[in-house]
């Protein structure tokens, strides 16, 4: 399956508050979920995200740094694919500095 990455401008602009270490560890989940960026259920490496409500909104937790990635898998008919990267966030409470 060819799969082109899309990001969401919000997106681009969270990366700018992650360290280089947490930027690594994103870009590493991107290409992973590129690689498989179906639900569970499907045998993919996205959980539904339930505060949206919608079935083909996925996330994908980086554990390690406590990061979620928000993307939403766009299945054309002629096989190519877009994934389109909406947003990243920090799943603790203590707020960040910039």
């Amino acid at each position: 399956m060819n799969i082109k990455v899309r990001y969401v401008r919000d997106f681009v602009d969270d990366m700018t508050m992650f360290n280089d270490h947490e930027r690594a560890l994103i870009r590493a989940a991107v290409l992973k979920i590129r690689e498989n960026p179906f639900k569970l259920s499907e045998g993919g490496v996205g959980k539904v995200a339930a505060e949206s409500g919608n079935e083909s909104i996925l996330s994908v937790k980086i554990a390690a740094a406590s990061i979620r990635i928000v993307y939403k898998l766009i299945k054309a008919k002629d096989g190519e694919s877009a994934l389109v990267i909406f947003a990243s966030a920090v799943n603790d409470a203590t707020p960040r500095a910039v």
